[in-house]
C-alpha cells in the first residue's frame, strides 16, 4: 500500500456521483502520473451506484486517494468542497468520465513553479469510441498561437483573453483563488457553473501560462453528460446572472470588461440554444430575445462590441431569424467525433486515399491512422506540399494517386472545391462510387 504523500504540491479535484462508467480509468488516469506529489479528492454527492465502492477499493491501494462524502449535489457545492480543502499549492479539476495524459501534471506543475503563474494551463483531445476502439482528437483552446509557449503578464482589462470553455485543463495557485475570492456558483446540479469560475479567474490573472499540448482527454460520448440534457434550459441565465451580480459586488466599473461579460454572456446564449432540442429551444429564445432586446435599449449590448460570426449569431436573433435558426441548426449537427463514427462505418473494409493535405486532411489522416489505420496514402493539387511528408505519407499528386490506388476510396477533405474534384478524380478513371466527401457526414 502506498503511503500518503506528506509533501503534498497539487490537489486534484474530481466532482462525482453516479460515474461508476468511467470513473476507474479517471483515477487511474491520475494515480499513474509522473508527477507524484498530488492528492485526489473525490467530492461524492450522494451517489446511488457503485461509485463509493470504487473509490475505496482504489483508496486501499494509494492512500493518496481521499473520498469526501457531501449530501450536496450540486457541481459548484462540490468543487469549492475540495478548494477549501486542497492542502497542495495548486489544485486542478478533473471530470470523472475524462482522463489525463500521464505527465499532464509534470508538465503544468514545472511551468507553474519556474515562472509562478496563477493559471497554467492546455490545449486538449475530445476522448470518443467506435466499436471498442479509442479515438483522441486534439483540439486547440486558443485561436491565436501567440497565446502559448510564453509567459503572459496582463496589465488592464484589454489586455485580457477571457477563456469560455475548459476549467479542466488548467493548474491553479491555490493562494489566487483565496486572494481573490474566486469561487463557484453552488447552484444546483451539474449545469454550467463554470462560466463564471473562468470568467473570473480569467479577469484576475496576473500570470499566464498556456502549453501548446493536448494533455487532457475530454470524453465527448458520454451521453449521461450534463451538457447533453435538454431539462436544463435556464441555468445558462443564472449563471450568466449569477457572474453580473458577482462583477457589481466586487465594484468592476472598467467598460472594457463589462463588453467582455456582455459578449461571453451572449456567445453562452448562443451555444445554449443549439444544444438545445427544437422544442426546448424554442422556450429558451423568449427568455434570449427579451434579454438581448433589454440589454440593447439600456446600452449594455452595443453592435459594435461584436464582430464576425459573433455579430451574427447574436444580431441575427432581431435582424434576420430566419438566417439565426439556419445557422443555429448547423452548428447543432452533430459532434465532430459523431460525423467520423459514421464516416468510418460508411467506409469499413475499405483502403482510403485523402484528397487534400491541409489541416482538415490533417486531422482527418491522424484519427484514421488511430485503430483501424485504413489510410494509405494523401495526395493533394498544390505542387508545394507534394513530395512534402504528412502524417508518415509522402504526398502525391492526384494522378498519381489516382494511377496506383484505383481500387481504392477517396475520400475529399475540402467543402469548397468538392464539386471540382470530384470532376478531376472521375476524369482519370475513378468511379464516382469510390469518392466521398468527408463533410457530408
Amino acid at each position: 500500500m502506498s503511503q500518503m504523500i506528506q509533501d503534498v504540491r497539487v490537489s486534484v479535484i474530481i466532482p462525482v456521483h453516479n460515474s461508476e462508467k468511467y470513473l476507474g480509468q479517471c483515477l487511474q488516469s491520475v494515480l499513474h502520473q509522473t508527477f507524484r506529489e498530488i492528492e485526489i479528492l473525490c467530492i461524492d454527492g450522494g451517489s446511488t451506484d457503485s461509485t463509493p465502492e470504487i473509490i475505496k477499493r482504489m483508496q486501499s491501494q494509494d492512500r493518496r486517494l481521499v473520498y469526501i462524502q457531501d449530501p450536496h449535489t450540486g457541481y459548484g457545492h462540490k468543487l469549492n468542497i475540495g478548494i477549501d480543502r486542497a492542502v497542495g499549492e495548486y489544485v486542478m479539476i478533473l471530470e470523472s468520465d475524462d482522463r489525463m495524459a500521464p505527465h499532464m501534471i509534470r508538465s503544468l506543475y514545472d511551468i507553474a513553479a519556474e515562472h509562478d503563474s496563477d493559471i497554467t494551463d492546455a490545449d486538449y483531445a475530445e476522448l470518443f469510441c467506435h466499436q471498442g476502439k479509442e479515438y483522441l482528437h486534439p483540439k486547440r483552446k486558443y485561436p491565436d498561437k501567440g497565446y502559448y509557449g510564453h509567459v503572459i503578464q496582463y496589465t488592464t482589462g484589454r489586455d485580457r483573453y477571457i477563456t469560455t470553455y475548459g476549467i479542466w485543463t488548467a493548474l491553479y495557485k491555490k493562494e489566487f483563488l483565496r486572494r481573490h475570492a474566486i469561487r463557484l456558483n453552488e447552484s444546483e446540479g451539474a449545469s454550467y457553473q463554470d462560466l463564471s469560475f473562468l470568467f473570473l479567474t480569467s479577469l484576475f490573472a496576473e500570470k499566464v501560462c498556456h502549453l501548446d499540448m493536448p494533455l487532457y482527454q475530454y470524453r465527448v460520448d458520454n451521453t449521461g453528460s450534463s451538457v447533453k440534457d435538454d431539462t436544463k434550459i435556464w441555468e445558462i441565465v443564472g449563471e450568466c446572472a449569477y457572474l453580473k451580480k458577482d462583477l457589481e459586488r466586487r465594484g468592476i466599473r472598467d467598460a472594457y470588461i463589462w463588453e467582455l461579460y456582455y459578449t461571453r454572456k451572449y456567445n453562452a446564449y448562443y451555444w445554449n440554444y443549439c444544444r438545445l432540442s427544437p422544442e426546448a429551444g424554442t422556450l429558451f429564445l423568449k427568455i434570449y430575445r427579451e434579454e438581448l432586446e433589454h440589454d440593447q435599449a439600456c446600452g449594455a449590448v452595443r453592435r459594435e462590441m461584436f464582430q464576425g460570426y459573433m455579430y451574427q449569431q447574436t444580431f441575427f436573433l432581431s435582424d434576420d431569424p430566419d438566417q439565426f435558426e439556419k445557422s443555429a441548426h448547423n452548428k447543432s449537427r452533430a459532434t465532430w467525433a459523431a460525423k467520423f463514427c459514421r464516416l468510418l462505418e460508411s467506409t469499413e473494409g475499405r483502403d482510403i486515399i485523402l484528397f487534400g493535405a491541409g489541416i482538415y486532411g490533417s486531422e482527418l489522416a491522424d484519427l484514421l491512422q488511430q485503430n483501424e489505420n485504413r489510410l494509405c496514402g494523401i495526395c493533394d493539387n498544390s505542387e508545394s506540399v507534394q513530395g512534402t511528408e504528412k502524417n508518415g505519407f509522402r504526398v502525391m499528386p492526384v494522378e498519381a494517386a489516382a494511377e496506383k490506388f484505383r481500387d481504392a476510396l477517396f475520400l475529399l477533405t475540402s467543402r469548397r472545391h468538392t464539386e471540382g474534384m470530384k470532376r478531376q478524380l472521375t476524369g482519370l478513371g475513378i468511379k464516382e462510387a469510390n469518392i466521398i466527401s468527408a463533410h457530408d457526414w
